[in-house]
């Protein structure tokens, strides 16, 4: 038998299912912008919540891009990294031409068959039912499509020492 939760957690997956397709165009203007004060404004608000999370110092990072939709990229990266793993790690650095932001975290990592499917829509690397914990499976499919709108690359690798790492290179705009 069918459970009215278990309804309202297909008709919550539906109904983020119609925004994620129909809404292809994500990226709104796009503008000159400090990265890193970007990064620093959704860590900032986390660690005041007591969040356990860090941003590194670094120089500021210029590029062209959505602040909304880039603001969405970095608190997705962090809360999946505070959900799963219980802290988060970010650093913000200019490399040849680039802006690389990477997250890491301290976390039992992932399975690697997982990896490269944790950017498919509705897969989750949390096999609970929980939604509490595992959410729908949409939140990296929409970090990468937003990476992708900004001409970057994503990517995911578990850490030797334990926990996951993931890199985002965008393309920078020197000063």
């Amino acid at each position: 038998t069918t459970s009215e939760s278990d309804i309202a957690d297909m008709q919550a997956m539906i109904q983020a299912a119609l925004a994620f397709f129909r809404d292809d165009n994500r990226i709104g203007e796009r503008r000159r912008l400090d990265l890193r004060s970007l990064v620093e404004s959704v860590t900032d608000d986390l660690a005041d919540r007591g969040e356990p999370v860090t941003l590194h110092d670094g120089d500021p990072v210029v590029i062209e891009g959505d602040a909304a939709g880039l603001k969405a990229l970095v608190a997705n990266l962090v809360g999946n990294a505070l959900k799963y793993a219980g802290d988060a790690e970010v650093t913000l650095a200019e490399l040849d031409g680039h802006a690389v932001i990477a997250e890491r975290d301290h976390g039992p990592g992932i399975d690697p068959d997982d990896l490269d499917r944790l950017f498919e829509p509705f897969f989750r690397g949390e096999r609970s039912r929980n939604r509490d914990t595992g959410g729908i499976g949409l939140g990296m499919a929409i970090a990468r499509d937003i990476v992708h709108h900004h001409g970057g690359s994503i990517g995911l690798e578990n850490r030797p020492e334990g926990g996951l790492r993931v890199s985002v290179k965008l393309p920078a705009n020197p000063t």
